[in-house]
Formats: C-alpha cells, sequence, structure tokens
C-alpha cells in the first residue's frame, strides 16, 4: 500500500475528484439542487466556473415550475437569490445575487447551471 502510494506521488497522478453540491435559493425555497465535480486540489474559482457547466446530476429542481419568459432554454429568477456550493457537509463558497438567470442545454435536459455571465457575478459576490 505504501509502494503504490509513492508510485502514485511520483509519476505525477492526480488524487481524486471532488463532488460539489451547488443550491440555489430563490425567496427562501430551494428551486435547484445539482451535483457536478471538480478535481480535489480545484481552487474556489475553479469550482464557480464548474457550476458553469452542465452538472452531471440534478438531485432537485423546481425550475422547470417557473416562468421560463419565452425561452425554455433559460428562467431568470427575480430578487434574492442565494447559491451554495458545498462538499460533503463543508460549505466551500456561496453568493447572495439580486436576480440570477439560469440555463439548460435543451428542452429536454435537466441540467440547470449557471451561464458565463453569472458565474462572473457569482464569482464577484464570493469575492473572487
Amino acid at each position: 500500500m505504501l509502494a503504490f502510494g509513492a508510485l502514485t506521488v511520483s509519476c505525477g497522478m492526480t488524487s481524486g475528484m471532488k463532488f460539489l453540491r451547488m443550491t440555489v435559493d430563490h425567496r427562501d425555497e430551494v428551486v435547484l439542487e445539482t451535483v457536478f465535480d471538480v478535481p480535489d486540489t480545484s481552487p474556489v474559482s475553479e469550482m464557480w466556473e464548474a457550476a458553469g457547466r452542465p452538472p452531471f446530476a440534478t438531485v432537485s429542481t423546481r425550475v422547470n415550475e417557473l416562468e421560463h419568459g419565452g425561452d425554455p432554454l433559460l428562467v431568470h429568477l427575480v430578487g434574492a437569490v442565494k447559491i451554495r456550493i458545498t462538499w460533503t457537509n463543508s460549505l466551500e463558497t456561496a453568493a447572495e445575487l439580486t436576480g440570477l438567470t439560469l440555463q439548460r442545454s435543451s428542452i429536454d435536459a435537466e441540467d440547470w447551471h449557471l451561464p458565463t455571465a453569472e458565474v462572473r457575478r457569482a464569482k464577484e459576490a464570493a469575492g473572487l
């Protein structure tokens, strides 16, 4: 076992992945929960970038029930929005925004995630 660990380090193999959960609260109600992954050495800025890609799992969503404003690939949340990214039971990063747009890749997809512009806003709100 010790030899495998030394071999892994000496060969430069990565150590693993973190499975992160993103929760979006709108008006004190969870409207979206997703799971995505990042390398376990990722800084917080990379976690936000990963939140801007389609997740590999959607845990729960109420986004489909919300008004889409004519575009079924986008939903615009008005008012206070809180985004939390956690790993196991640990808060990795969070942001509070006024308004938020979420997007998905196709009409049939449940892969709601943050568009690039919202990733930038969230990173700024998180102090990055």
